[in-house]
Formats: C-alpha cells, structure tokens, sequence
C-alpha cells in the first residue's frame, strides 16, 4: 500500500500535467481566435483598401467609379457621321472612343482643340474642347477645375439631350480654377480621359455631327466634360478663359 506522501507525489504530477495540459488548451484555442480575427481583419483591411482604392480612382477618374464604368474601347478616329445634335445647348451622353489631340489635323482635329470622338446610339459624334482661347491674345491659356458632383441634368442617358448648366449655381467662381498652357492642359485631360468608357458632355451643338463651347459661356449653357457618368459623384472638368469673372 502506497504510503501518504507518495500519494501527494502522484496527485501533484497529475495535477501539474492537468494545468499544463488545460493552459496549453487556452493558448490553442487563443491563438485561434487571435488567427481567425486576425485574418477577418484581413480582410476587412483588404475591403477597406479596396474601397479606399476604388474612391480615390473614381476622383481621380482613374477606374470609371470603381468598375462600374466598364472596360474603355478605343478605336481610330474617322470622319464624324451623327446626325442628332442640334444648335442649342445640351448634354451628349456616349462612350469615349477616340481622342485626337491638338495639333492633329485629321479627323476634324486642328490646333487649338482637343477633339474626342463620342460614339452614341452606334454614331461618332465631335467634341472640339479649347485648350487655347482666342478671346484674349495677351492670355491664350486655358483656366480649369475639377469636381466631384452629382451629373448635371439627371441620369446617362445614351444620346444628345436639352440641358442647362451654371458653373455659379455648382458653387464654382472663377478663382477656383487654375491657369494652364495649352500643351500642360491638353495633356492632362487626354491622360485623365484615358481610362473612360461612358462620358457625357455639356456643349453647344455647331451642327448634327458634334458639338463645341466647352466652357463657362453663362446663361445655363456652361459646358463640362463629366467622367464617371454613371456613378453617384461624377468627376467633372470645368474651364474658362482669362477675361471671364465670375
């Protein structure tokens, strides 16, 4: 028969390897929980990220509102062949197919302009955007601003439609836009249009192919190249001419 103190002996080995089996358990089953939350973390961070990512594309007009402007096409530029735009001030809503920079004279290009090619309802249509103003020789730079707004006019709509546009009523004045030269402007639009697919414009229709004032003009008909058309905060691009305050 074992004696007293052997007992003890036995049922403090038993006892210690219980504890240190159980605190092994509770760091098992800690470090799982750490690891679990740990990688939900993850992924949380990954979606935070993501959204982070996706909002600062879709003001910058990098990714066409976190994907929901679809994959840019872009083709040759051709001979502009739309018949629906009139004379009046409206909205042209399209896909942004082709670019022809200033300096290029094909295609309606010419000097002063940068000219996109909208393709609407299955027709290419003209935008003639001043990248230098023949108003003032002494000052032929361009003045822009960039904003993230509601679309002017109600929802994209494929086409060429009525509109009215005022760069006050949107909170704009003209010492909130930056003075720029003609190639310094017309490359940063080309390369911050680069990734667009839909687009709308706010212009002034100088016959049924295309369309041109893409500009502060007053009297509701200030025009504006709006990317990201179909997100709930479009990015917008704004621009006058030095000898007009507002």
């Amino acid at each position: 028969m074992a004696s007293v103190n052997e007992v003890v002996r036995c049922l403090g080995a038993v006892g210690i390897a219980a504890l240190v089996a159980a605190c092994s358990g509770s760091s098992s089953t800690a470090n799982g929980g750490s690891d679990g939350g740990s990688n939900e973390g993850d992924g949380g961070a990954s979606g935070t990220d993501g959204s982070a990512s996706d909002g600062a594309s879709s003001a910058d007009g990098a990714d066409g509102g976190g994907g929901i402007d679809g994959t840019p096409t872009r083709q040759a530029c051709v001979t502009p062949n739309g018949t629906a735009i009139t004379t009046s001030f409206g909205r042209l809503d399209g896909y942004l197919v082709a670019l022809v920079p200033p300096g290029q004279h094909s295609c309606n290009g010419d000097s002063d302009h940068l000219h996109l090619q909208v393709k609407a309802n299955g027709a290419i249509y003209d935008v003639a955007i001043n990248m230098k103003s023949q108003q003032d020789p002494t000052n032929p730079d361009v003045f822009l601003a960039e904003r993230d707004l509601k679309m002017p006019g109600g929802a994209w709509a494929e086409g060429w439609h009525a509109a009215s546009d005022d760069y006050v009523q949107l909170g704009l004045h003209s010492t909130d836009f930056t003075q720029m030269p003609l190639a310094q402007l017309a490359a940063k639009v080309e390369a911050d249009l680069g990734p667009a697919n839909h687009i709308s414009v706010l212009c002034t229709g100088y016959g049924p192919t295309g369309c041109h004032d893409v500009h502060r003009r007053g009297g509701n008909a200030d025009g504006a190249i709006v990317m990201n058309p179909l997100s709930p905060a479009s990015h917008l691009f704004f621009f006058h001419f030095a000898a007009q305050t507002f």
